[in-house]
């Protein structure tokens, strides 16, 4: 690993494509999860990998996994703060009937549903955590937060998940 990394800080192409082969399909699926569209989260990922090459000179850990998804976290991020906007106006411009959600789906269409309906402030750690197995101490690291804090943010995304899941139209029952 350790000439993998030397290699790509000094920008060498067969360096880039082979992590791109070994992380390619990894950072789709986990930006597929956060962004909740494949085409955004295809656009993402090659964007992911630009960076990845030109900032890969000043690359100082040896955990290239984790700087990787540093980066793809990041861009996911500003890509969230996007959609907000873009969402913000479309919603004032339409009024509230722009808002529908679809009667049942498939399980997988649902859990992205789910995650797409968790703030981006659980969204994030829990999806390093179940879908990708990131320690909490790598999360912690990768999202500059104290691992309690991770824990925490993990803890309560499942619990919201399950909430929603549980209660049919996510309609509480006291």
């Amino acid at each position: 690993m350790d000439d993998l990394i030397a290699r790509l800080k000094r920008k060498e192409d067969s360096a880039l494509k082979e992590v791109m082969r070994m992380y390619k399909n990894q950072v789709f699926n986990y930006l597929h999860l956060l962004v909740g569209n494949a085409q955004a989260a295809e656009e993402l990922t090659q964007d992911t990998f630009v960076r990845v090459y030109f900032k890969a000179p000043g690359l100082r850990t040896n955990n290239l996994k984790s700087w990787i998804y540093t980066i793809a976290t990041n861009l996911a991020r500003s890509e969230f703060r996007k959609q907000r906007l873009r969402r913000w106006l479309h919603l004032s411009e339409a009024g509230p009937e722009a808002t529908s959600c679809p009667s049942q789906a498939e399980s997988s269409l649902l859990l992205e549903q789910l995650l797409a309906a968790l703030p981006e402030k659980f969204r994030t750690p829990l999806v390093m955590k179940e879908m990708d197995n990131f320690s909490f101490e790598e999360i912690a690291r990768m999202l500059g937060k104290p691992v309690g804090t991770v824990k925490s943010l993990v803890f309560r995304g499942k619990d919201y998940l399950k909430t929603r899941v549980s209660v049919p139209g996510g309609d509480s029952h006291a």
